[in-house]
């Protein structure tokens, strides 16, 4: 909302100087006067629907869930009482809604229904839709009325100014032929754009692309190959006018994210959820919706568990899922989980018995799970590896991982590289020239996506005894670059982590941060914090304030929303899981200070809006 204004001040300012210099009418002036301070249209008589991401229920029902097409209908966001009267059921929409129109219904006590006093629309089943209109930020122009002259140099200017609003946004499709066209919305369709083809090598596929300047909003596309219009059914449709489909692509407005001046301070605050859990260290925590759903993991002992709960960070309520429909995953720990969509899939892991290598998707909507069994050239069974979604190119990278037979025969760490397309569901292996560089072989380090690069960083080789040596080097994977590895350990600057393994690495507003992990001996439990920053290749090591966690290995973590927050939850301190008085502690660590019962409200630095929250701790199961 600040940087919003702010451009709008910027307009304003632009015309004040040209009608003080006798090249705007102050009619025109008053005009710009007149347009919205929110968006930068002119609606007078329609209430601004640019920051509507809250959505009322006003009517009775006990469990109210509200869906809409921003996701397609399959995520659903539960509607809570509000804190203030009339006390209406609620539900935030996060991350903010893109430009256009949305269609939106609700789910009352199992029931689909509708607001009957707010707009509606016809659906394709017979029934009605709710809808509301995001407005997006379009360019301010000077009015060409007939008493003046259109075209003129100020006005080019003027719509010049603006151009900042466009997005760079890139088409892409895994369609394969030597030459293709994409066709869309964002002229009316008249000009043909001739995709560029690139192999990828870690994929062994092709990849169509081309980029696009599109102001925000909705555009619907298609595919012309050999003078035929072909969608592509992989990616997002809708459906036309003519029986068939076109491809959607959504143009989110520029999202200004909030980054602290620097990040020598750092602040832990505490509180408890009133409820009590075994802990457990090895799970995985995936934030779809307004949800965290957390799986797995093994508690005391061999306890290894297949529970799957949901996580309600903002009323702390935690329950475990037991309708869910299709086969279960075996219990299990150290195994994967990636985000996609609507669903999550789950790869691998281990417990007493077996290292598993099989492969199940849940739909968090249908809660219905899946196996699912790739081909190809599947990596042999492992445990602690690396799994990594790259979104552009919809495919999953696998990197590393230990192996150990029951007889203890026969140990290995791996540094193989595998790559699985989703649209195909084939495993393929990333041949590298036996002389190339790549990193030593290891298993239980972090893999970090941070644009088109995968930061590799510490993990474990094989043990020697009592002691298992630890890397804290930093490798790179380059995909802009064909997958190539480099490794940052020569060039990097400042004091960078001590070696471990079973640590936190994540991303935060560009930057890699680690946290925690296990040394080289068993019980050398970490609770220290580092950070790299990518630009100048320097570590740093925050200081920290507040109360502070008790340092932990093998966590769980996951952002939501628009990626401004990271929980992490669970984890192991050598012979003990958190923690022995069988109490819920959660941390919030901001870059700014913030009282001890509003860890999602405003900190207490007057004048700074609390948009980078770090890290939350927290230690869960049944």
């Amino acid at each position: 909302m600040k940087q919003q204004i702010r451009q709008f001040k910027q307009y304003i300012q632009f015309a004040e100087y040209i009608s003080e210099c006798n090249q705007l009418p102050q009619q025109q002036f008053n005009m710009l006067s007149n347009y919205c301070k929110q968006c930068g249209n002119l609606h007078e008589d329609q209430e601004c629907a640019v920051n509507s991401t809250v959505i009322e229920w006003k009517y009775e029902g006990n469990v109210v869930t509200l869906y809409g097409s921003w996701s397609h209908f399959q995520v659903g966001y539960p509607m809570m009482k509000s804190k203030q009267p009339p006390y209406f059921l609620q539900a935030e929409i996060n991350p903010p809604l893109p430009p256009g129109v949305h269609q939106y219904k609700f789910n009352v006590d199992g029931v689909w229904k509708h607001d009957l006093n707010a707009d509606v629309v016809y659906n394709n089943f017979g029934t009605y839709n709710n809808w509301l209109e995001v407005v997006p930020r379009k360019l301010i122009q000077v009015d060409s009325s007939d008493d003046q002259e259109p075209n003129t140099d100020e006005d080019v200017q003027f719509r010049q100014n603006y151009k900042q609003d466009l997005m760079k946004v890139k088409v892409r499709t895994y369609l394969d032929w030597n030459e293709m066209f994409v066709m869309g919305s964002w002229d009316e369709w008249k000009q043909p754009i001739k995709l560029n083809r690139k192999f990828l090598g870690f994929a062994k596929k092709y990849i169509n692309y081309a980029y696009l300047h599109l102001a925000p909003g909705s555009y619907q596309y298609k595919f012309l190959i050999a003078g035929q219009y072909v969608y592509d059914e992989t990616l997002p449709t809708i459906d036309n006018n003519y029986t068939s489909k076109n491809n959607i692509l959504h143009v989110n407005r520029k999202q200004q994210h909030y980054h602290p001046q620097n990040y020598d301070n750092v602040y832990f605050t505490q509180y408890q959820i009133q409820k009590k859990y075994e802990r457990i260290h090895g799970l995985t925590m995936t934030g779809i919706g307004n949800e965290f759903y957390i799986f797995g993991g093994r508690g005391t002992g061999h306890n290894f568990k297949n529970d799957l709960h949901i996580l309600n960070p903002r009323t702390k309520e935690l329950r475990i899922i037991e309708d869910t429909k299709g086969p279960i995953p075996d219990p299990r720990a150290f195994h994967n989980a990636i985000k996609y969509g609507n669903k999550i899939i789950y790869y691998g892991g281990l417990n007493s018995d077996l290292i598993f290598d099989d492969y199940y998707v849940y739909n968090t909507t249908s809660k219905t799970w899946i196996q699912s069994k790739p081909k190809g050239q599947l990596p042999s069974p492992r445990e602690k590896a690396s799994l990594t979604l790259l979104s552009n190119y919809q495919s999953l990278i696998y990197f590393g991982g230990y192996y150990c037979s029951h007889d203890l025969e026969v140990q290995k760490t791996y540094n193989d590289l595998y790559c699985l397309d989703l649209t195909t569901m084939m495993w393929t292996h990333y041949d590298l020239d036996e002389h190339a560089l790549k990193p030593p072989p290891r298993s239980a380090h972090s893999a970090t996506q941070i644009k088109d690069k995968l930061y590799i960083f510490g993990g474990q080789s094989l043990p020697e005894g009592h002691y298992t040596p630890n890397f804290n080097d930093l490798w790179i994977l380059d995909f802009s670059k064909e997958a190539s590895w480099a490794n940052l350990t020569p060039i990097m600057k400042g004091e960078p982590p001590t070696p471990r393994h079973g640590h936190l690495g994540s991303a935060l507003g560009g930057h890699l941060f680690i946290y925690g992990g296990r040394g080289e001996h068993s019980n050398d439990i970490l609770g220290d914090l580092y950070h790299f920053n990518p630009e100048t290749l320097l570590w740093t090591k925050p200081k920290i304030h507040g109360t502070i966690p008790i340092p932990r290995c093998y966590c769980a973590a996951d952002t939501m929303g628009n990626g401004n927050e990271l929980w992490i939850i669970g984890g192991h301190k050598g012979n003990m899981i958190f923690n022995q008085q069988n109490q819920t502690h959660v941390y919030v660590m901001s870059f700014e200070e913030r009282d001890d019962d509003d860890i999602f409200g405003s900190p207490k630095v007057v004048g700074r809006k609390p948009e980078f929250v770090m890290d939350i701790v927290k230690a869960i199961t049944k």
